[in-house]
């Protein structure tokens, strides 16, 4: 396992800089909609896999954006694929936020999840061909702050519920909070363009060098995006906390994720090589604890650490695969490995608690998580090279 740690981790936040940390903020309003998928449940009497489906549209973006997404990117440039993107997130979740009807409300989270896949393809490059040697110091700032959003949304949308208001101008309101500054910062940003495409994309999965990071990918997002779905309604449902509380009170997860991003430095200064198996236990331990404490607030406590220890998977996986891959593949290529590696997990673990929560109760689906953060904390533990006498 190659973990990057710089001498000098520090990084200059500009122009650029912060309009992708808005950006990743806006792809945070896209993928928050876990938070109201208990409203939609009793509102439109969704089952517990048409209530999944919601979450895993964004996940299905992920696939076809990962896949065929690189020539389009190439033949638009990155400055006019990501206002598509922006664009493709506010409507789609304008049509999320007042759609009638369930079908409406899932196509409108089919255009926010397509708009933000886009976001998740093209970042990852951009940052690394703009920071540099300073690349894994900016993934966890940039993938950072967006925690703060997460944190917007739950209390915002959680105060609306509470005060017996609807979520939909609530949760529509903070979308726009968010793509007006963006709009502002961003439009005279000219971002930085990538080398031509190395080839196609399924065509990289031949080495080694890009097969086992990307695996390492799929097991980290596959370990927390579950949770971040289906937290409030687990909250609510299984917690026994109201709908104004339960929405707000899942936060914590956003919340703890944005503060380890925050001190990961001193914690790969402390932890080294184990950082990533031990994110992935202390994922799993926290999770099994989220299930079996008893009452609403041991919880949230437990969902205060799943945040924590769910904070490091992504960017230093993703790192991880540009420092092994990026010696051979263009930035724009690892960019759509990395949202494939997304698509598979993001369409698949949500989905798999929402067919389980149907079939055992969502109580114990959520079990899948800390079995999930088992393959991870073995697959990913450093490998010990024993040296022959």
């Amino acid at each position: 396992m190659v973990l990057v740690e710089e001498k000098n981790d520090t990084f200059r936040w500009d122009r650029l800089t912060v309009s992708t940390a808005l950006g990743f903020c806006l792809l945070v309003a896209a993928l928050s909609i876990g938070i109201v998928l208990s409203e939609l449940r009793e509102e439109f009497g969704l089952s517990g896999l048409v209530a999944a489906l919601h979450g895993s549209m964004f996940g299905a973006g992920l696939l076809v954006i990962g896949l065929f997404g690189v020539g389009v990117v190439a033949r638009a440039g990155r400055r006019r694929a990501l206002m598509v993107a922006a664009s493709g997130m506010v409507s789609g979740l304008g049509l999320f936020c007042f759609g009638p009807n369930w079908p409406s409300t899932l196509l409108g989270a089919a255009i926010a999840g397509f708009g933000a896949a886009l976001v998740v393809m093209i970042m990852p490059g951009m940052i690394s061909d703009h920071h540099g040697q300073h690349r894994a110091a900016a993934f966890a700032a940039v993938n950072g702050i967006p925690g703060l959003a997460g944190l917007m949304f739950t209390l915002g949308v959680g105060a609306a519920l509470g005060l017996g208001w609807s979520w939909r101008p609530a949760y529509f309101g903070l979308t726009l909070m968010i793509a007006i500054p963006l709009a502002v910062i961003a439009w005279p940003v000219v971002p930085p363009e990538s080398e031509p495409p190395s080839g196609a994309v399924l065509a990289q999965f031949g080495r080694r060098e890009v097969t086992m990071p990307w695996l390492a990918i799929v097991a980290g997002v596959l370990t927390e995006f579950p949770i971040g779905v289906w937290s409030a309604t687990y909250l609510k449902e299984v917690g026994g906390g109201s709908s104004g509380l339960a929405s707000a009170a899942a936060g914590a997860f956003g919340l703890m994720m944005f503060v380890s991003r925050l001190v990961l430095p001193r914690i790969l200064r402390r932890a080294g090589s184990w950082t990533l198996s031990a994110s992935f236990a202390g994922l799993g331990i926290s999770a099994l604890a989220f299930c079996l404490l008893p009452g609403f607030w041991p919880r949230v406590l437990a969902l205060f650490m799943i945040g924590f220890t769910a904070g490091p998977l992504y960017p230093l996986t993703v790192d991880r695969l540009y420092v092994r891959a990026g010696h051979s593949v263009d930035s724009n290529t690892l960019g759509a490995l990395c949202a494939l590696a997304s698509g598979v997990a993001i369409v698949t673990g949500p989905v798999i608690v929402g067919v389980l929560a149907d079939a055992i109760d969502l109580r114990w689906a959520i079990l899948i998580v800390p079995l999930f953060a088992a393959v991870g904390a073995v697959s990913q533990r450093p490998r010990v090279s024993i040296a022959t006498p």
